[in-house]
């Protein structure tokens, strides 16, 4: 988890920049009490590419994290003052991926591949996931990375 959210520590954009880059208000806290946006999705995304990196297989808790992050995706585009497209999104989730397969390749496949953590997460109920992300997306605000875990 920690290689996304070492991804995610970087300056702001200048404004049409190609590139999504997150800046101090990424890193306020979510005053709602629905959670921060950033921070489950950063969890979610790492997740999703240990588990593609390190060939488990798919589980009904994958998918339900692939949806979370679908909705998140969409709440990031309608919500956030970065205003990134489409396509700046999802090459700043290439880039979180690449990031994390790189942490897997430094950290080794057996210890990455058979973490607790990585385990614990897999093994969340697909309603659990499903309830949670309905309540973290409820509000519309600034998708913010803290508090984080």
């Amino acid at each position: 988890m920690i290689a996304v959210i070492g991804l995610l520590t970087l300056s702001a954009p200048a404004v049409g920049e190609d590139r999504m880059v997150l800046g101090p208000r990424q890193f306020e806290f979510d005053k709602t009490g629905n959670g921060a946006v950033l921070c489950a999705w950063s969890v979610y995304l790492s997740v999703q590419a240990k588990t593609a990196a390190c060939g488990l297989p798919r589980r009904p808790t994958d998918d339900a994290m692939d949806e979370a992050i679908a909705a998140i995706d969409e709440f990031i585009l309608a919500n956030s003052s970065l205003h990134p497209t489409r396509p700046v999104l999802e090459e700043f989730k290439r880039r979180a991926a690449e990031s994390d397969l790189a942490f897997v390749r430094k950290q080794g496949l057996e210890k990455a591949c058979h973490s607790r953590d990585l385990e614990q997460f897999r093994s969340i109920s697909p309603d659990r996931i499903k309830a949670s992300v309905k309540n973290l997306l409820e509000l519309p605000r600034e998708p913010v990375m803290n508090p984080c875990l």
